[in-house]
């Protein structure tokens, strides 16, 4: 019989995730298993509030119909939301593991940040005669990060070399773009030029070798930048970055082997980070086979953006120039049936059963609501690039029959909703392209919200007409 894993993840780590679901593959390929990948993003809305109603796709989360559990805990981030499916775990009986942060009574297996962290810089230290660092990072709460600064500041105790506060810099998150406004505000108010700047991740090391460049500094000669996490971007820059690979792909591959041959007993388990020395830090760096390739593969990425950015201008065009409820469904249909690069061959969005009456609410908010009752419907369907017809479906099915087929598959979950009112979910089959640049935040937002511009614009239409 067909075995099934459940991933439960929060996807801004995009880069960590692929890897990590690129591992899982590799474990369950040939063992007629299938991996089910529960997604969400949770985000800051425009007054502030942080919206954590993403996490209801675990909702749909049955662990009686799973053989083992997968939870990227450290992703997720969530005390509450993680509490909640770990009860559910464990009453179910099922082996799970955690990934990064340790979770009671379920085992842990940990990417070990500090060990290629403190590596490289004893490498710097000893290999460059360096002693005046920098750190950047961001204000996330991420265990990663933390292991990465304790990385820092242990390795400049063990070699005698005063910690300089001025030197440590927090950003508000760890990305580029908050990573380059804030240099060039402390570059405007004239901060002193260390010798190395070591960064939390690849990106805010993208953003120190831009204000260089601007600043006509030279990288490596007159500074050092230093990065995590071995991203695309960091390899085909020049200088490349020197950095850590977290490894995430074998941690995905162990992973799901444990949780497919259980100990049976709590564990708690280490992956070991790489240190890799390149251009940025001075040392001699060949570009290897691959960077060809990888520049292709970026400039590929940049197409795709503009692509899905059109892609996304349909999807509002399309609820803006339906003008009932009938007109919209049979408009999506054809729009995914023409245009579907993004969501994959292999889809199905399910709308809850009583979707077309909450389209027609009239109320102007809708009670909050995170449950996706008993029957979803597919409003859109499309499997090997075929459309097929509308149906129903028990949400515990969670997908058509006809997406179940031999071998391994991979299968990503993402809810549908606004602000705190769940409409449905996407699934796709064996596709993971919405996991990059953050398509899928993009997609599911904007789906929500033109859902919710819809009703409010069909709400005023009847307040019109009773006028």
């Amino acid at each position: 019989m067909k075995k099934k894993i459940a991933v439960l993840s929060c996807g801004w780590s995009y880069d960590f995730l692929t890897d990590f679901i690129s591992g899982i593959k590799r474990a369950v390929d040939g063992k007629d298993t299938d991996v089910y990948v529960f997604n969400c993003y949770n985000y800051v809305e425009f007054n502030g509030y942080i919206n954590n109603s993403g996490f209801s796709i675990y909702n749909l989360i049955n662990y009686e119909d799973y053989d083992g559990v997968i939870i990227l805990s450290d992703l997720i981030q969530n005390a509450r939301v993680l509490e909640k499916e770990r009860q559910k775990i464990l009453a179910a009986g099922k082996p799970a593991i955690s990934i990064n942060l340790a979770m009671k009574d379920i085992s842990c297996l940990k990417v070990d940040n500090y060990t290629g962290a403190y590596e490289l810089m004893t490498h710097l230290i000893k290999e460059h005669g360096l002693k005046d660092f920098a750190w950047i990072g961001g204000k996330e709460t991420s265990i990663d990060i933390a292991e990465r600064y304790k990385a820092y500041r242990t390795a400049l105790t063990d070699n005698n070399i005063p910690i300089n506060i001025e030197n440590v810099h927090t950003i508000p998150t760890s990305s580029y773009n908050d990573a380059y406004e804030y240099l060039l505000n402390t570059m405007k108010a004239g901060a002193t030029q260390p010798q190395a700047v070591v960064c939390a991740n690849d990106y805010i090391a993208l953003a120190v070798m831009r204000i260089v460049e601007e600043r006509g500094v030279k990288v490596p000669d007159q500074i050092k930048v230093i990065g995590y996490g071995d991203t695309i971007w960091g390899k085909t820059v020049v200088p490349a970055i020197t950095t850590v690979r977290s490894n995430a792909e074998q941690i995905g591959f162990e992973a799901a082997n444990r949780v497919l041959n259980p100990s049976g007993e709590t564990q708690m388990l280490k992956i070991k980070s790489s240190a890799l020395y390149r251009a940025s830090c001075g040392c001699e760096y060949k570009i290897p086979a691959g960077g060809k390739s990888y520049a292709l593969q970026i400039v590929d990425d940049l197409n795709q953006k503009e692509k899905f950015n059109t892609q996304i201008e349909m999807l509002n065009d399309t609820f803006t120039e339906a003008t009932d409820v009938f007109s919209l469904l049979t408009n999506l249909e054809g729009l995914f049936q023409k245009s579907h690069l993004f969501e994959g061959p292999d889809f199905c969005i399910f709308l809850k059963a009583d979707w077309s009456s909450v389209l027609i609410n009239t109320e102007e908010k809708l009670p909050q609501n995170l449950s996706y009752g008993t029957q979803v419907q597919a409003i859109a369907s499309i499997q090997n690039d075929k459309k097929y017809p509308r149906e129903i479906l028990n949400v515990r099915d969670l997908i058509p029959g006809k997406m179940i087929t031999e071998g391994s598959n991979i299968f990503l979950f993402m809810p549908i909703y606004n602000h705190s009112y769940v409409h449905g979910y996407y699934v796709c089959k064996n596709t993971l392209s919405f996991l990059n640049s953050n398509f899928g935040y993009v997609w599911t937002k904007t789906f929500g919200n033109a859902i919710e511009r819809f009703r409010k614009r069909n709400m005023y239409k009847q307040m019109s007409m009773r006028k």
